[in-house]
């Protein structure tokens, strides 16, 4: 059982997404780190640092338990992906709309949920703007990678040995067709030295999609618990148990919104799903702890 600690409550990007009440404690880098060290001593030994305040959390962490641990490192939006010069992270509406008006690049009967339910309850994934303009052929082939910005990107999270490619631009270049993209992150990473995964949030398409082109990566990182997946749960279910190459799950334990305890949440994972590794996110020192002792104890 692979272990990760997800780091983004200890960067500024997200610190106040997590708990309001530990915001205070999250902007102190020796408590980021101490919460790090307890995950360390619950027997995790691999951490994301995706951005530049984490990593040097996870140099310190390093230097203080005296042993090399595994940083993987996801360079965001700032990874290079453009249209027209302007990132894909901010056409987002756009594709999104896309998405909902074009027929053909999401199963039909999800449609409705992200125009409804998803794109209210679940914005930091599938909001969008209702008066935004679909992407028409020319964009969708003009999407291009600036390859000088993902090289400086990726040069910039030097303690990272693993990279996870894509996150939300994956979902959105698969889903477009555009895997070509993707697979020239690949070959960047690769030629860097570096180990590339797969880190999709639409685990029950994308996933089956990079399976089928057997996309050129080490694993997948894919966004599913006992209680829900991206796009449809069951069909999640079924890709990562078929897939081909070895998938952590990440949103495991749902921000902490499952019914039913960790352990439980943990077994379905492992014994249904058949991951072979979980990334969690905490503030607290006692539950980085107990959460890495109990998935340890799992192997």
């Amino acid at each position: 059982m692979q272990i990760v600690l997800g780091g983004d409550p200890f960067c500024d990007v997200f610190r106040g997404t997590y708990d309001l009440h530990k915001y205070w404690d999250l902007t102190n880098p020796s408590y980021c780190v101490s919460v790090m060290r307890s995950a360390y001593d619950g027997g995790c030994r691999s951490y994301e640092v995706s951005f530049g305040s984490v990593q040097e959390l996870f140099l310190r962490l390093e230097a203080e338990v005296g042993e090399e641990l595994t940083a993987y490192a996801n360079p965001t939006y700032l990874q290079g992906v453009q249209l027209d010069g302007t990132p894909l992270q901010f056409c987002r509406s756009r594709i999104l709309k896309t998405f909902v008006e074009r027929p053909g690049f999401l199963p039909e009967a999800f449609v409705p949920r992200l125009k409804g339910e998803l794109r209210e309850n679940t914005c930091m994934v599938f909001g969008y703007d209702l008066d935004a303009v679909p992407l028409s052929d020319r964009e969708i082939g003009a999407i291009e990678l600036n390859e000088d910005a993902y090289v400086h990107r990726l040069n910039g999270l030097g303690a990272a040995s693993r990279v996870l490619v894509g996150g939300t631009d994956a979902d959105w270049l698969l889903t477009l067709g555009r895997q070509d993209i993707i697979e020239r992150m690949c070959e960047i990473v690769r030629s860097l030295g570096k180990r590339p995964y797969l880190l999709c949030h639409y685990t029950s398409t994308v996933l089956p999609k990079a399976d089928a082109i057997d996309l050129p990566v080490d694993g997948y990182f894919a966004a599913i618990n006992k209680s829900w997946a991206f796009l449809e749960h069951d069909a999640a279910v079924t890709a990562v148990k078929t897939a081909k190459k070895p998938v952590t799950a990440f949103m495991a334990f749902a921000c902490g919104g499952l019914a039913g305890g960790m352990q439980e949440a943990a077994d379905y994972l492992v014994q249904e799903c058949g991951v072979s590794g979980i990334m969690y996110g905490t503030t607290k020192r006692e539950n980085a702890y107990s959460t890495a002792r109990m998935l340890a104890a799992m192997d």
